[in-house]
């Protein structure tokens, strides 16, 4: 990717990743509505099924973490931010967002929260 953000581009791989997401919340939600261990014969099987829950939530847990930072990335989008750190206000490098079009802050500040610090 050249020095220039493919706006276009990047608002639809945002969008597709959008819906790529709802639908497997949705699906993770209809499995655990569905899955009961009253059905389960004994407590290995009522255990399992727990577990395959508990993994379920999890999952729709961290896609909707994704699915809120993609639904800021597309209002950044339209009000002109997209691209720019959250954090410190400098660009995000194209590169970052070639690999993640829902970054909020650059790779510096990025690191900074990782660590705790911001």
């Amino acid at each position: 990717m050249s020095g220039a953000i493919d706006l276009k581009l990047m608002r639809a791989r945002l969008e597709a990743k959008r819906a790529e997401l709802l639908e497997g919340v949705a699906r993770a939600r209809e499995i655990g509505a569905v899955e009961t261990d009253a059905g389960a014969p004994d407590i290995a099987d009522r255990a399992t099924s727990a577990f395959a829950r508990e993994f379920s939530f999890s999952l729709s847990e961290n896609e909707g973490k994704i699915l809120r930072l993609i639904d800021e990335a597309l209002a950044r989008m339209d009000n002109g931010r997209y691209g720019i750190c959250v954090h410190c206000g400098e660009r995000i490098e194209p590169p970052r967002l070639a690999a993640v079009p829902w970054a909020r802050h650059c790779i510096e500040c990025q690191e900074l929260q990782d660590r705790g610090e911001i």
